[in-house]
């Protein structure tokens, strides 16, 4: 077996909003995907026109990610349509100890204003901080006790994720003169489901299936190999 791939099923609530105004929609649809190109093809650089002026040295700074691909933009906007937020979904490679390279969608938020006419992204500060529990709002700075305790939690990463999603083994043995059989166990500890698929150069008389394509959380599926 070469490779995993692993999707995380991700629930996100469908608000309802006013309707933007003719052309908003599809102008700053233009500049995500323009925005998230440039990380496709790896050329950071060239999503600088696109960076808000406050938000340059941050952005310059800033961890960045090659993605695979991407989808289209779910956008929700505030502030009179001046500004919005938005999710994109994103194919993006991890390598992971054990079970080799795996495919990851995580959705990616990024935050846009309108900036002498342009959309343009920005730095946005945000109120909550992602924790392996969930979401946690933090505090106003008058409350430090409950502040102290938020700030004990850092921001989950997609590759801290994907570590929850494991293999019971990463080798297996079959005898190449009888018939022989095998078998590795994923086990999900997220609290979502995954999709799990397996890749393998063609062999005469080898089989290999996933006894249980969709895992809930908690579950486990079994990679058996036959020769």
């Amino acid at each position: 077996m070469r490779r995993l791939l692993v999707m995380g099923l991700l629930c996100l609530p469908l608000l309802a909003q006013e309707e933007p105004p003719a052309g908003v929609d599809e102008a700053l649809q233009a500049r995500i995907a323009k925005f998230y190109q440039a990380h496709v093809d790896g050329k950071f650089r060239s999503a600088e026109s696109l960076v808000a002026e406050d938000s340059k040295d941050y952005y310059f700074e800033m961890e960045k990610q090659r993605y695979l691909s991407f989808e289209p933009a779910r956008i929700t906007y505030f502030d009179n349509f001046t500004r919005a937020k938005a999710i994109t979904m994103v194919k993006v490679e991890w390598r992971v100890p054990r079970m080799g390279m795996m495919v990851v969608n995580p959705p990616m938020t990024t935050y846009w204003k309108l900036d002498k006419g342009e959309w343009c992204w920005y730095r946005f500060q945000e109120k909550t901080v992602q924790t392996p529990f969930g979401v946690v709002n933090i505090p106003d700075d008058k409350d430090a006790q409950v502040h102290s305790r938020v700030a004990e939690f850092k921001k989950v990463t997609p590759a801290e994720l994907v570590n929850q999603v494991k293999v019971n083994k990463s080798a297996v043995s079959l005898s190449s003169f009888q018939e022989a059989s095998d078998e590795v166990t994923v086990s999900n500890n997220l609290p979502g489901e995954v999709t799990v698929s397996v890749e393998f150069p063609p062999l005469e008389g080898l089989k290999i299936t996933v006894d249980k394509t969709t895992v809930k959380s908690g579950e486990t599926a079994k990679v058996l190999f036959d020769y």
